[in-house]
């Protein structure tokens, strides 16, 4: 802008100057012309009263001779025909009488006219009188040095010219600086009091306009910070793609899923790659809804395709939905649903078949005692079973609350539960040992006895003859800690991670002697997690195994 100004008074004064040149020029022209005809027309009067009065045309030539700064002296006959010629020979010059000046002098008494010649490029004024005899007085005069002067004016004006284009170069910095100083001082966080008259409008406008863009710059970054803090805070995954499935946005959760550090910027299908996905990302920038289940480092996904519709079809978002928790939930709702029937038709099989055979007198009477207690046996297994699903049930569903946590001592009760289960382990010839100390806890008792209860009788029952329990209550880092160790067949490596699940069995064979239901470890597993704790099992083959059950004292 700056420059734009500067450049526009260098052209306006230099267009001035030139103006002014050239209208000096005209002006000095047009008076050294005037100048010189009326210099010729004065001339041409004397020579006609010198002539009317005292020489007569004759004698004009030699009035005139050896002057050769004089004007040229033309005398013509009434008819045109020259009669003198002071600077040419009569015999050369032709019949004047088609001269417009001669033939004004002749009708009105004078005349001019001035003509211009191409060959020697110069212009000669004609003026004429009529003489008192009816002969005709011309005098002309080349006009060349009019326009001498009028050359040896153009130096001067040209030097005058470049010595005010410099002076107003000077100016026209000054006068753009000063223009400019108000503009260059215009701060939209003040008053602007020194701005020209003629902008305050604009500044004000301009403002508004500041002030409104301003309003609609912090409610859109309210709004991106609030997308910004949904979409992080998002447990779902959630991916924006252009039309041509370019990652624009990844949040916190789908970062995780796509691993990926330079995502930004590259096509999704470049990046996931898993069976079928390109094609569903196709056909959702095609415009289609689609969904399809990933499954990626022990997880599995369903993952959402929608199209993204601006008059056409300008992206697509794709939501991931972790549905792991879910699938294992199914997963083990099935193989818990097959392991409930399979343990509970087991016993009604044994029940089913003895009582059938004694119905129909198949049975001996000496055997029927046998049968009955077979019956029982089994009917007590099935009872054990349906008690620790009911157990269980009751665990998933969270129908235990803290309200029936009650006050006792934990040494105390499991010394209880070691008198109950005396008798199984003498039986086995198995010494319990119990160790630790007394303190009270808050807890669910009748939770916390089940849960001594099973391990203690699963360290009995899994035990060798003549094998040790040992049973260890204890504080251990602000923890209560319950530690059942017993000196049996021990849990092989590769079982020792399932062992927790329900109905899992290492030998199903074994189990079945024992009586065992595959439900304890499991019942044992949620106690811990309904009080906040945690168990760990460690074993080694043909040597033993220890539980270690930990939760807060909840004092």
């Amino acid at each position: 802008m700056k420059k734009r100004i500067f450049r526009n008074f260098l052209l306006m004064i230099l267009l001035c100057v030139i103006l002014l040149s050239v209208s000096v020029s005209i002006i000095v022209n047009t008076a050294i012309r005037n100048n010189e005809i009326a210099s010729v027309k004065d001339r041409a009067n004397l020579i006609a009263d010198v002539i009317n009065n005292t020489i007569g045309s004759t004698g004009i030539k030699d009035f005139y001779t050896g002057d050769l700064d004089a004007a040229r002296i033309t005398i013509i006959a009434r008819d045109g025909t020259v009669l003198l010629d002071n600077m040419a020979s009569i015999a050369s010059l032709d019949n004047h009488s088609d001269r417009p000046e001669f033939r004004s002098a002749i009708q009105y008494g004078h005349g001019e006219s001035t003509r211009f010649s191409l060959t020697l490029l110069d212009e000669t004024y004609y003026y004429a009188i009529r003489l008192d005899n009816g002969d005709v007085l011309r005098i002309s005069k080349t006009m060349h040095n009019i326009a001498g002067v009028f050359i040896a004016l153009l130096a001067p004006i040209a030097a005058v010219t470049v010595l005010i284009m410099l002076i107003a170069s000077i100016l026209a910095g000054k006068l753009t600086k000063e223009i400019l100083k108000p503009l260059a001082a215009i701060d939209f966080d003040s008053d602007n009091s020194d701005v020209y008259d003629e902008l305050v409008p604009l500044v004000r406008k301009i403002d508004q306009q500041k002030s409104k863009i301003n309003n609609q710059i912090d409610m859109l970054r309210s709004r991106s910070e609030t997308i910004e803090v949904i979409m992080e805070s998002m447990n779902e995954g959630l991916i924006l793609i252009d039309k041509d499935a370019v990652l624009l946005s990844v949040n916190r959760s789908a970062s995780d899923f796509i691993s990926d550090k330079d995502m930004i910027g590259k096509k999704i299908t470049h990046i996931i790659r898993d069976f079928g996905f390109p094609d569903v990302v196709r056909k959702c920038l095609a415009g289609e809804n689609a969904e399809m289940v990933i499954e990626r480092s022990g997880k599995t996904f369903n993952v959402y395709f929608s199209p993204v519709r601006d008059y056409e079809i300008s992206g697509g978002v794709i939501l991931l939905h972790d549905i792991s928790e879910k699938h294992e939930t199914e997963k083990q709702r099935r193989e818990f649903s097959a392991n409930v029937s399979h343990e509970l038709k087991t016993p009604l099989t044994t029940i089913s078949a003895t009582a059938e055979m004694i119905e129909n007198g198949m049975a001996q009477e000496e055997d029927i005692k046998a049968f009955a207690g077979k019956i029982t046996t089994q009917t007590k297994r099935l009872i054990n079973i349906i008690e620790d699903i009911i157990k269980l049930s009751e665990f998933d569903e969270g129908t235990i609350g803290a309200d029936e946590y009650t006050e006792f001592d934990l040494y105390d009760l499991a010394m209880s539960v070691i008198e109950v289960l005396q008798q199984k382990a003498d039986e086995k010839s198995v010494i319990i040992n119990p160790e630790g100390e007394h303190f009270e806890i808050k807890a669910n008792k009748q939770m916390i006895d089940e849960l001594l209860f099973n391990l203690i009788d699963n360290a009995i029952k899994y035990n060798k003859d003549n094998g040790c329990v040992t049973v260890s209550i204890h504080k251990e880092n602000g923890l209560c800690k319950i530690s059942v160790s017993d000196t049996g067949i021990g849990i092989p490596q590769e079982h020792q991670n399932r062992v927790f699940e329900r109905f899992y069995r290492v030998d199903k064979s074994r189990s079945k002697k024992t009586g065992g239901t595959g439900l304890g470890l499991s019942i044992v597993k949620h106690i811990s997690e309904q009080h906040g704790g945690k168990v760990t099992l460690t074993s080694e083959l043909n040597a033993g195994t220890t539980v270690e059950c930990f939760f807060p004292d909840l004092w």
